[in-house]
């Protein structure tokens, strides 16, 4: 059974779906296994702002939900049924950036994907990767695409 400290700092994994959010999430699990910490995932959702988007979904539809019911997917993928009791999934209202600077406020690091689910290609950091890399109070680990030449050899 795998145990890990409750007094060292956590790693803090920001997480939306995205492919690379996986990747970030693999990496972050590998680290705070190497580390023997918690790992905390992170996501993050913004109320719409558009008159379009102006109603009121049913409890089980609520932002919150289908975010915390990503969380789980995601988590469970990387580990399985059983998740560790080291791994702990927060679903919160705000900025994407804002709240993962502030979840990793007293963090080892904080790991995120560069790209998230914008659907823009593009060799530079996204919005929030970049936010996070000049505002966090700890290094942060930005996983890139994977670019598919490393698994061919």
């Amino acid at each position: 059974m795998e145990t890990h400290s409750s007094v060292s700092p956590p790693i803090v994994c920001g997480v939306d779906g995205s492919d690379e959010s996986k990747r970030a999430l693999h990496e972050a699990a590998t680290l705070a296994r190497a580390l023997e910490t918690r790992l905390e995932v992170v996501m993050a959702w913004q109320h719409s702002t558009s008159m379009y988007d102006a109603y009121f979904p049913a409890p089980e539809q609520s932002p919150k939900v289908v975010a915390y019911t990503t969380l789980q997917e995601l988590v469970t993928a990387e580990f399985g049924q059983t998740v560790p009791d080291w791994v702990h999934l927060r679903a919160q209202a705000g900025h994407a950036g804002t709240v993962l600077v502030e979840a990793a406020r007293d963090a080892a690091m904080l790991v995120i994907g560069s790209r998230g689910l914008s659907g823009l290609a593009s060799p530079f950091l996204g919005s929030v990767s970049l936010y996070c890399a000049t505002q966090a109070p700890c290094p942060v680990l930005v996983v890139r695409p994977d670019s598919g030449d490393a698994h061919r050899r």
